[in-house]
């Protein structure tokens, strides 16, 4: 998978992202769990702030995600000789999941 670039400046990382429904967001989870090393989780509470590391488990973000009491999460994360990030935004009707990979 090669990134995109420009003509002047780095590579882009590749970026891709969808909607997703809890079932999916469930499952992204536990594969998170199984496959991935969690390097940090960041919550964002406020629609204008950054997202703030915290000592949030990715399982405690899930489930802050899934009741409601944060509006995002960033997981960072290191899967298959790479480092990515995934954000998570709960919105109606689903949440919405960029995955960003980051190389170099």
């Amino acid at each position: 998978m090669s990134e995109p670039t420009f003509a002047e400046g780095p590579p882009v990382p590749l970026m891709v992202e969808g909607l997703i429904d809890a079932t999916t967001l469930r499952q992204l989870f536990t594969d998170l769990a199984t496959a991935a090393s969690v390097t940090e989780v960041r919550e964002k509470g406020d629609p204008r702030g950054y997202a703030l590391p915290t000592g949030l488990t990715p399982a405690q973000a899930r489930d802050r995600l899934l009741s409601g009491l944060t509006r995002a999460v960033q997981v960072r994360y290191r899967y298959d000789g790479h480092e990515w990030t995934d954000t998570i935004l709960r919105i109606p009707p689903g949440y919405r999941v960029v995955r960003c990979r980051h190389d170099g």
